[in-house]
């Protein structure tokens, strides 16, 4: 995602990642599904991850207004396919917060 494309709509949370790896996987993924995506940390450089303190939320995964119920939608069919195709090994994915 570009400086330009951000001038022209905006920014809006659609996930709160528990992790960075998560925030990738998830930006990744909506990009490979041709929606833009971007990632904004809530970590405070060389603290070592001491904001997780206040916060348990790493940070945010961000997308277009417009494309906001759509990349919600991916999201949680995403989460579903990784769950059903784990087997035994289930993932809690109740504590995956989608923004709604």
């Amino acid at each position: 995602m570009t400086e330009n494309d951000r001038d022209e709509g905006k920014l809006v949370s659609v996930l709160e990642a528990r992790d960075e790896l998560e925030a990738i996987t998830i930006q990744a993924f909506l990009e490979s599904q041709g929606i833009d995506a971007a990632i904004r940390s809530r970590q405070i450089p060389m603290y070592d991850g001491i904001a997780r303190v206040w916060n348990p939320v790493w940070g945010y995964v961000l997308v277009m207004e417009e494309n906001h119920d759509r990349a919600a939608e991916l999201i949680m069919e995403y989460i579903d396919s990784c769950s059903s195709n784990e087997g035994n090994e289930e993932e809690d994915v109740s504590e995956v917060d989608i923004d709604t």
